[in-house]
């Protein structure tokens, strides 16, 4: 299954606001750096986050990016999610059955598909 490179870029985020390293809030220019990494691709993987609610910031002095729930409380899929999307309202008619020799193949990739969503829902960033 492929996926986006920002996936692991999000994950790097979460996993570098979690650690006790750093501190409570880090700036999007700090994070950058960390992940050497542009600073707009940055940005772009933070602002994802921030929409499906992993993380916050806070402007000014003394603001930054932060977790706002629990590593317990955040799994892979919720990573997944806020990069790829949410694709949940997608029901295959398996319409190609019906006039497709070996459209089996795309039942396969479905069940490859489900199989890897419900994997990142039991992986835990705090594991």
């Amino acid at each position: 299954m492929k996926y986006k490179d920002s996936f692991e870029g999000a994950i790097c985020i979460v996993l570098l606001l979690a650690n006790d390293r750093y501190p409570q809030k880090i700036s999007s220019n700090e994070i950058s750096e960390l992940m050497q990494s542009s600073n707009a691709y940055t940005k772009k993987i933070l602002a994802n986050l921030v929409r499906e609610n992993v993380i916050a910031s806070d402007t000014g002095k003394g603001g930054g990016y932060y977790l706002i729930k629990n590593t317990d409380d955040i799994s892979l899929l919720d990573i997944y999610y806020a990069i790829e999307g949410k694709t949940k309202n997608y029901h295959p008619k398996h319409l190609a059955d019906n006039f497709l020799e070996g459209a089996s193949d795309i039942r396969s990739g479905e069940e490859e598909v489900a199989s890897f969503m419900e994997k990142l829902s039991r992986l835990i960033c705090n594991d």
